[in-house]
């Protein structure tokens, strides 16, 4: 591999990377859906909190579905 720069972790335990992408799945590039990271918040103790942001979306949704012209049938824009 000449003329590639390799990164060798040697000080994190074997399988800490797995361990990271399932702590915050969403910080890299996951998928996750707004559901399931609502259910995260909750499960942390969150759960007023939890409540106002979905409440806050669904809010913002509406919003957006009433003044797009496709009814918001479109909404990767």
């Amino acid at each position: 591999m000449a003329g590639y720069m390799v990164i060798v972790d040697n000080e994190s335990e074997p399988g800490a990377w797995a361990t990271e992408m399932a702590r915050m799945p969403w910080r890299y590039g996951q998928e996750v859906k707004v559901e399931q990271a609502l259910a995260a918040i909750r499960q942390a103790g969150f759960a007023l909190e939890a409540t106002v942001l979905a409440l806050e979306i669904k809010t913002l949704k509406d919003e957006l579905k009433s003044v797009r012209p496709d009814g918001g049938a479109n909404p990767a824009r």
